[in-house]
């Protein structure tokens, strides 16, 4: 057991460090099995990447850790030579996918709001981690202060916030419960940001949000029958400081996790240690987040798993029966036929080289299904749920306060 989790920590990370380009520090979007250099990066991907750059180098995996670091922040905050990242020039927002090199808009993605968010926490938690060193704390700081928050926030009595902005204004409002609270974190230093936090995100108003009761005694935060991806709970819990070190978050993360498990008991008569509702590209092709009421080709996530250890301890044996029984990821299973140009060994060894990524758990498929793209931002979970099981959440807890003086200045 302690060889495999050590194996499957040093993959975790190792899938976030090899999206990395060596030159700019950006991070791809994602995992692919072929055409991986032609993907761009994810501003998200780049926020989880300084995050795991704190983990390496708390384990010893990183050297030069920080400078890597620098890299990154230099490029996201406009200071790399021939890299413009591209943003709404009025509030700050970053596009959701640029080009790797030069910053440039990709896929005309959006300007997106959460995946800005997810950028300047990790870039904040890296500022926290590398304590002292001023580069990074000038970057980190330079990069919060660029952005507008509060042009995020459509109604701050409601909890409602936009999805992406144009042209200076927000467009798409969205209704709590979902992982835009980290919006909320951000944006709290603010006047409008105050109010959303304080009205609506804070741990002592979450009992006021819409609820599912999902078992006796057990309900968690969501619209009445439509119960979202369980990794909707989880960014929040390991970048909101408010929500690592809160009771009543932490019942609701239980919670959600029972649901989680309960549904593959129930609903796809799966055997205990199968579970995790999760998103990401399914056998039809597309990206989809999986969810307790909507996972209609039974993708198991067990990165999910991996993320709801600090509440649920023993899905680490969960990941292990995994491994034994369904993925075997460093071995090429014995009873594959030969259904892939390359082999159908080969197909599975590229599709989990790093590890416990989805798999289809349908005993009705007519054959076998291997990912054959694995999204940063969705793997950060099995990231961050094995450094807590190892270290504790005290090393996000430690790392994601945010000093508000010190943001407002």
């Amino acid at each position: 057991m302690r060889e495999f989790f050590d194996d499957q920590y040093r993959r975790a990370y190792q899938l976030v460090a090899d999206a990395r380009h060596p030159v700019t520090g950006l991070y791809r979007d994602a995992y692919v099995t072929e055409g991986q250099d032609e993907l761009p990066s994810s501003i998200a991907a780049t926020g989880v990447g300084l995050i795991a750059l704190a983990i390496a180098d708390y384990e010893g995996w990183e050297s030069n850790a920080s400078e890597k670091a620098v890299l990154t922040l230099r490029a996201m905050a406009g200071e790399l030579a021939g890299l413009d990242p591209a943003k709404d020039q009025q509030t700050g927002f970053f596009a959701h996918f640029i080009d790797m090199e030069t910053g440039a808009r990709y896929w005309k993605s959006e300007n997106s709001t959460i995946d800005t968010a997810l950028l300047v926490s990790g870039a904040l938690f890296a500022r926290e981690y590398f304590q002292g060193h001023r580069e990074i704390a000038r970057l980190a700081a330079k990069l919060y202060h660029s952005v507008r928050w509060e042009a995020a926030i459509a109604d701050s009595s409601k909890g409602e916030v936009f999805l992406k902005i144009e042209r200076g204004r927000g467009v798409d409002p969205l209704a709590p419960y979902n992982e835009y609270s980290l919006l909320a974190y951000l944006a709290r230093v603010t006047s409008t940001g105050s109010k959303l936090w304080q009205q609506v995100y804070s741990p002592e108003q979450l009992h006021l949000m819409p609820k599912q009761l999902v078992g006796p005694g057990r309900s968690i935060i969501c619209e009445e029958g439509n119960i979202p991806s369980s990794f909707v709970y989880q960014f929040p819990y390991y970048l909101v400081h408010d929500y690592t070190i809160s009771p009543v978050y932490n019942t609701l993360y239980a919670n959600i996790a029972f649901a989680d498990r309960r549904s593959w008991l129930e609903c796809h008569k799966a055997p205990t240690f199968v579970w995790g509702h999760g998103a990401g590209v399914t056998p039809t092709g597309y990206y989809h987040p999986d969810s307790i009421s909507d996972n209609p080709e039974h993708i198991a996530s067990p990165y999910i798993i991996a993320g709801f250890l600090p509440v649920y301890p023993r899905g680490i044996y969960d990941l292990y029966d995994i491994y034994q029984t369904i993925i075997p990821y460093d071995k090429e299973p014995a009873d594959c036929e030969e259904t892939h140009k390359f082999g159908c060994g080969a197909r599975f060894l590229d599709a989990y080289r790093y590890g416990l990524s989805r798999f289809q758990y349908d005993p009705e498929a007519e054959a076998a299904w291997y990912p054959e793209h694995t999204s940063v931002i969705d793997w950060s979970s099995m990231l961050y749920g094995l450094t807590a099981f190892k270290h504790g959440t005290d090393f996000f807890a430690k790392h994601n306060k945010l000093n508000d003086l010190a943001l407002a200045s």
